[in-house]
């Protein structure tokens, strides 16, 4: 949508043309992509790479401002009438034209179970702004060690895909744990690529078939020269916290990590009084995460994760003492966003909801 037609759609006059709708309830029946302002796209291409994963090639609306190499995304979408966002890695290198995610079924999760069995060419998904800094540098290394397990591949992929297409894989070997080749994501086009590319070794073990999990002696005959190569590493919390300190021990390289796992530490169990100020309503902290303790009041407040990666339910708090879910640290606060997902209250607290 040309930016003139955006600002005359988006103009007062227009508004109270449309009320009691919103202009994109309008825009909507021309084409469901589009928006004044939300990124939304439409999937164009389904595969199921596995029987437990779908990999999404998803047309985005000219609200999508791109991303950077291992970003995540909030993907939603409606389901009973209401929508659920969840956060997924977009593989794509940062100058395709389409955005690509790969979604593997995860236990009770609604999103990506509905995706992997569900999901169509034509579907409307909606799209947060991406996130995470999982790569921050505008070049690649000389080089360099990609270390990942199950779906954690897929923010690896993308940093290698951005390399290939700028021509930058001087150097990197890219190791990856799975149960069994039939369980590997991407393994096809890792393959491929190895094979394309002299400056790239890839190494897949696989548990199930009697590969040794990662120990001291696996990674020294892995990658030999580690202290020679900064790290991208991303699986499982069990994985990566294993993996940490055995990379620590060898190089004093830079580690860049990306989990997405539960970050709370902490029983989500608060005490005190929360006021949410916008909407004149009092409930007791105990029950939970500010988060929870909002939607048990009838609150709608926003989330995505709740996990802590998305930031989707930040908010301000006015005042009050706060106790971070996954530190266990108790602090007051006053006139500051913080996510309502993993802090509790530790005490009176106002939150601007």
């Amino acid at each position: 949508m040309k930016p003139v037609v955006k600002k005359l759609l988006g103009s007062s006059f227009v508004g109270a043309l449309a009320s009691p709708l919103s202009v994109d309830d309008y825009l909507s029946l021309i084409d469901s992509r589009l928006s004044l302002s939300e990124p939304r796209g439409r999937v164009t291409h389904v595969v199921r790479q596995t029987s437990d994963s779908v990999t999404l090639e998803i047309e985005p609306n000219d609200n999508w401002q791109g991303h950077r190499p291992g970003q995540h995304v909030l993907l939603g979408v409606d389901l009973d009438g209401v929508r659920h966002s969840r956060c997924f890695s977009v593989v794509s290198a940062p100058n395709e034209p389409m955005i690509e995610v790969t979604i593997k079924r995860n236990g009770d999760g609604r999103v990506s179970n509905f995706l992997v069995d569900h999901a169509e060419r034509g579907q409307l998904v909606h799209l947060s702004p991406a996130e995470g800094d999982f790569y921050p540098h505008a070049e690649a290394p000389r080089k360099a060690l990609l270390l990942s397990a199950g779906s954690g591949i897929t923010p690896v992929m993308s940093v290698l895909r951005h390399w290939i297409a700028r021509d930058e894989v001087a150097d990197v070997v890219f190791v990856h744990y799975a149960r069994t080749r039939d369980d590997m994501i991407y393994a096809a086009e890792l393959e491929a690529m190895a094979q394309r590319h002299d400056g790239l070794r890839v190494e897949t073990v696989f548990t199930a078939d009697g590969g040794r999990r990662l120990d001291d002696a696996t990674l020294d005959v892995l990658v030999p020269d580690l202290a020679q190569r900064p790290t991208w590493l991303c699986g499982p919390a069990g994985f990566m916290d294993a993996a940490e300190p055995l990379i620590a021990a060898r190089s004093n390289e830079t580690l860049h990590r990306e989990q997405f796992a539960a970050t709370r530490r902490e029983a989500a169990h608060g005490e005190g009084a929360v006021r949410f100020l916008n909407s004149d309503v009092a409930a007791s902290g105990e029950s939970g995460s500010l988060l929870e303790v909002a939607e048990g009041a009838g609150l709608k407040p926003n989330y995505g994760c709740r996990m802590g990666i998305c930031h989707a339910c930040k908010c301000r708090v006015a005042e009050g003492s706060v106790r971070d879910l996954r530190t266990n640290r108790v602090r007051d606060v006053r006139d500051t966003d913080i996510q309502l997902c993993i802090h509790a209250a530790a005490g009176d607290v106002a939150v601007e909801l």
